[in-house]
């Protein structure tokens, strides 16, 4: 299954898949992914990653503020547009953009709310429902269902007033309310990794080619189901036991010092190289000064596979391939049970998992 986007304005090259050619156009992207047996996630975002999309405004790279574009994508719009209005351009531009990829009737589009909303937000709360109100009017009389991107508490506050049939965590580990909505098991899909590098190859000494992508696990508790894909035939829903195997095979680190060993070995013996073609590691506790390590950080996820009892062998980026060993004891014993997330670095650090 791809993931693809959906947007009244253009935004950056190739971001909306409705500029690289209709369903049955020549070279289009939509019947490439579909000709070779892909499913497609429709995703609509608008310059949504700020409480201020429902004043008709967005941040720029600078951090300033700046209204967004007319209905004609031609200018600023003068006055901003009302959460209502917004919403009403951001709906139909998806219903249209839908039909002319050939998106069939009763399935999905999620619909971004990229930033931390936490319920406490009373105002951005009122505005967000008001917005979803719009989408899901519009959304139905077309034919088509509703899912929402975000934080848990953004997830839950729309699905508490019956404005979306999907939700998709964001993989901010952070975010208000995700944790719990996690553990709640009422998600649909999980964002686990944003910006991996996948089908690189090591030449010269360095990282070569590859494809940057965000990875997702479908919530096993739907296996089976259609949460939304589709095909040219309508809803698709994801083969059950693959989804099952997925989920099955991924993990919380819940222990603040999981590091990863190079091999199975025992005793434990040194930690892996840092030098790998996916995701580039990053210091998980930069302030505690241990300097770059091979180590799947607080409430990441990590896929697993083989285990000798104590160590299993860990893909820490989920691209594809092992990265080393941790301790069995780093990791949830489920998927199903996100650790709750630390502020203070130091408590991070020396957190445990509870057995």
């Amino acid at each position: 299954m791809i993931g693809r986007y959906l947007g009244r304005c253009a935004q950056w090259r190739g971001k909306r898949l409705i500029d690289n050619g209709l369903a049955g156009q020549p070279g289009s992207e939509i019947d490439a992914i579909l000709d070779h047996g892909f499913a497609v996630l429709s995703i609509y975002q608008y310059l949504s990653s700020s409480k201020y999309k429902f004043q008709g405004k967005s941040f720029d790279s600078r951090g300033r503020l700046f209204t967004l574009k007319d209905a004609n994508c031609a200018k600023a719009a003068s006055p901003p547009h009302s959460t209502k209005t917004e919403a009403e351009l951001d709906s139909r531009a998806a219903v249209a953009q839908a039909r002319a990829l050939g998106q069939p009737a009763n399935t999905a589009i999620y619909f971004g709310v990229d930033f931390n909303f936490d319920r406490s937000d009373a105002a951005t709360a009122k505005k967000m429902v008001e917005y979803f109100t719009v989408v899901n009017r519009n959304l139905r009389s077309a034919g088509y269902l509703v899912g929402a991107y975000g934080s848990g508490d953004a997830l839950m506050l729309l699905k508490h007033h019956r404005l979306i049939d999907f939700t998709w965590l964001s993989a901010s580990r952070s975010f208000g309310g995700s944790t719990a909505f996690h553990n709640s098991g009422q998600w649909h899909l999980f964002q686990n990794w944003t910006d991996t590098r996948w089908f690189a190859a090591r030449a010269g000494g360095k990282c070569k080619g590859g494809l940057p992508l965000d990875t997702d696990i479908q919530n096993a508790a739907f296996a089976g189901q259609s949460i939304g894909f589709w095909t040219r035939e309508g809803p698709y829903a994801v083969p059950k036991a693959r989804t099952v195997a997925i989920f099955n095979q991924r993990r919380f680190a819940c222990n603040g010092d999981a590091l990863i060993r190079a091999t199975g070995a025992l005793p434990p013996g040194p930690l892996a190289s840092t030098a790998h073609c996916g995701r580039p590691y990053i210091e998980c506790e930069p302030r505690l000064g241990r300097g770059l390590v091979a180590q799947i950080c607080y409430a990441n996820t990590a896929r697993v596979g083989e285990s000798n009892g104590v160590l299993v062998r860990v893909d820490y980026d989920d691209d594809g391939r092992f990265d080393g060993w941790t301790m069995v004891d780093n990791l949830s014993r489920s998927f199903a049970h996100k650790p709750t997330y630390i502020k203070d670095q130091a408590a991070r650090r020396s957190a445990v998992c509870p057995r």
